[in-house]
């Protein structure tokens, strides 16, 4: 708790009272900062905005309604606790009223020893129930990720309890035939089995009721389908808990493979890739850390069968799936034990291998298509290969597990629709950190040092260019460059050292700097009265490291800051190959009410495809609209084409790189929101904007 600084709101009309008390605790080294109000009328508001730890009313104020501050207490949802501190004279009368309103205790003015008792006592109490709740959280969190692993595990996993099944997943039920749960929970648990096993069963099911298994029970036991078939299965037995309530816990697995009977259907084959992809997703997600570090380097293939649908034509849905299952079992004796195979679909692979290069992996590759053919007489004089294959070296920082998988299936199909047919994979942990070693220059290591020196000695400056409303926004909006500053004093704009940082490994810094830097900014500038809001630009690895929403909440909190006066802004061409991560980080920017944007929109094919799969505030449209603007009609279509896309999903639309006047009447004309660029001001490092 040494570390926690907590924020106590005063309910006083004397500012100096609030400063005085806060003066007090302070002596003994508790760390707290202060908010005083004068009134409870906007108390529910006030904590909204300002996220107070506790609430401490001066009831000896003349100006302070302690009733009035009693039900509006009453009405504020969360665990704020709320001390009262009030005359000698009136305490029995107001300890009965502060007790009715839930106040954690009623503290005699000038009695100074019992409020910083009081104090410390509360907020120690208060954080322990915080990391209780968190602790809940994470339960619950765990108890929600087991239930999806359980949907999908291929073996057979229920919980039961007095003989009767709560629950059962869905290889439980292919176990044993059944068409849904509310079937198998009409037919008694001993019935599953053959009647020479039944006491013995019946011996588990009572561990079960009074906690007799102190370890999980492993039997084998014969089971009985609906169809009156009967197979061999391992079962095992452990306590566990349904709705607070003891039950047993079954896993259940066929040794003989006699549930192979329903295993043709396209249920069964739906759960086994469903299993299958999880599985996969598991493994990429074990070579990663905490925070998304790579901790075993892996390439990571997609092999997919060319022509497939062509394939079930010809052959019919029932034969041409057979086929394609013979192709796995020749693809499985050729990768043997090289690395983790898992079937992610009907006919396509995925393959992990740690420790491959960029040559290792195309010699696989190339194996792999000479050699991984469909079964058949003719086989070998078919001309080409069977199957295309993708592959993708990770390193360093990776991105979700879907996105990892997802860049090696992009890499396969694409030789499809491009005519080709190739091997084709790409050697990164960041896809822009690639391309940017390929064309490392020189002068690297001189800008690292550069760089290194400028975080050291707090050498890094933020300017600001202004994002002007067309639509008659009074909203003072401001994209946030960053300058460094060397010891020679000459200055570097970003796209002179940024390159540099991505290859040092330098990018999380900045870019961390920079938030810090603005946050605070914002702070001071709103506490003078402007309205401002800034835009800042993550890079590739800082937003898929998971600790960076927790970085952006500290600095919220440090400067008291609220979070819709940020936006956070994404390349579109990292968001295409970054789905998943950023899907996640916005979920979570938006519920501490940040703002996102992607910038450099308009690049890919489909953009509203990244609309309809991101909630975002803005797009930033490429600076190339509106070079030379007015004389480019096609151009001009483009733009008012992607400005109304944008409208139709809710989304502001901001022009850069703005470099005449005869361009803003365009912009204007298309119904462009907002316009950014040197035409209109050139980046200054003061807030203000030129008339």
């Amino acid at each position: 708790m040494q570390n926690q600084t907590a924020t106590l709101l005063f309910i006083t009309s004397e500012t100096t009272e609030a400063e005085r008390l806060i003066g007090i605790l302070r002596e003994d080294g508790f760390a707290a900062k202060s908010v005083a109000i004068p009134h409870a009328e906007r108390l529910e508001e006030v904590i909204a905005q300002r996220a107070c730890d506790m609430i401490l009313g001066c009831g000896y104020d003349r100006n302070v309604d302690l009733d009035g501050l009693f039900a509006a207490y009453r009405k504020l949802e969360g665990d704020i606790p709320l001390l009262v501190i009030g005359e000698a004279d009136s305490h029995a009368g107001d300890l009965i009223k502060a007790r009715r309103a839930g106040a954690r205790d009623l503290l005699r003015r000038n009695d100074n020893e019992h409020l910083k008792f009081a104090v410390l006592r509360e907020f120690t109490d208060l954080l322990k129930r915080r990391a209780a709740s968190a602790l809940n959280e994470r339960l619950r969190l765990c108890e929600q990720r087991d239930r999806e692993l359980i949907a999908v595990t291929s073996a057979g996993v229920a919980f039961v309890q007095d003989g009767l099944h709560l629950d059962a997943n869905p290889a439980y039920l292919n176990l044993f035939g059944y068409a849904d749960l509310d079937e198998l929970q009409a037919t008694p648990f001993l019935d599953l089995f053959i009647p020479e096993q039944q006491k013995q069963i019946r011996e588990v099911l009572r561990g079960g009721d009074a906690s007799a298994l102190g370890e999980p029970l492993e039997i084998t036991v014969t089971c009985r389908r609906t169809d009156d078939r009967q197979f061999q299965a391992r079962l095992l037995a452990a306590p566990s808990e349904a709705d607070n309530e003891p039950c047993l816990r079954l896993i259940l697995s066929a040794i003989d493979g006699a549930a192979k009977a329903p295993s043709d259907t396209p249920q069964a084959r739906s759960s086994r890739v469903e299993t299958e992809l999880a599985r996969l997703l598991a493994e990429i997600d074990n070579h990663l850390d905490s925070e998304r570090m790579v901790k075993r380097p892996f390439a990571i293939f997609y092999i997919r069968v060319n022509q497939s649908t062509q394939l079930l034509h010809d052959l019919g849905l029932i034969q041409g799936l057979k086929k394609l299952n013979d192709f796995e079992t020749v693809l499985t004796s050729i990768v043997a034990d090289r690395g983790f195979l898992a079937r992610v679909n009907d006919d396509g692979f995925g393959l992990i291998v740690d420790s491959l290069g960029e040559f290792e992996s195309k010699a696989l590759a190339e194996h792999i298509k000479s050699t991984a053919r469909l079964p058949g007489p003719a086989a070998r004089e078919r001309a080409g290969a069977d199957c295309e294959i993708g592959y993708y070296l990770v390193r360093d920082r990776a991105a979700a597990a879907e996105d990892i998988l997802n860049a090696a299936h992009r890499l396969c199909i694409g030789h499809e629709f491009a005519g080709q047919a190739k091997t084709s994979g790409l050697e990164s942990g960041t896809s822009l950190a690639a391309r940017a070693k390929q064309g490392a220059e020189d002068n690297d290591a001189s800008m690292t040092r550069k760089i290194e020196s400028a975080l050291q000695h707090d050498r890094l400056k933020l300017v600001y260019q202004p994002i002007i409303s067309l639509m008659g926004d009074n909203q003072e909006n401001y994209s946030v460059l960053i300058r460094l500053l060397d010891e020679e004093e000459n200055l570097y704009e970003a796209k002179d050292f940024i390159g540099p940082a991505i290859r040092a490994g330098l990018i999380e810094r900045i870019d961390q700097w920079a938030i810090r830097a603005a946050i605070q900014i914002i702070g001071e500038q709103r506490r003078a009265g402007h309205n401002i809001s800034l835009f800042i630009n993550l890079s590739e690895d800082t937003f898929r490291n998971p600790n960076t929403i927790l970085w952006i909440c500290d600095c919220l909190r440090e400067f008291d800051v609220r979070g819709n006066w940020l936006t956070f802004q994404f390349q579109e061409e990292l968001v295409v190959g970054n789905l998943a991560s950023i899907g996640k980080l916005i979920e979570t920017l938006r519920k501490i009410k940040c703002r996102v944007a992607v910038n450099r929109f308009g690049a890919v094919e489909r953009p509203e495809l990244l609309l309809q799969g991101l909630t975002l505030d803005y797009v930033l449209l490429q600076t190339n609209f509106a070079h030379e603007l007015a004389d480019d009609p096609a151009k001009q279509q483009q733009l008012i084409a992607l400005a109304t896309l944008a409208r139709e999903f809710n989304v502001k639309s901001i022009v850069t790189g703005v470099e005449d006047a005869r361009a803003l009447t365009v912009l204007w004309t298309a119904g462009v929101d907002y316009v950014q660029g040197n035409f209109l001001q050139r980046p200054s490092p003061t807030l203000e904007m030129q008339a």
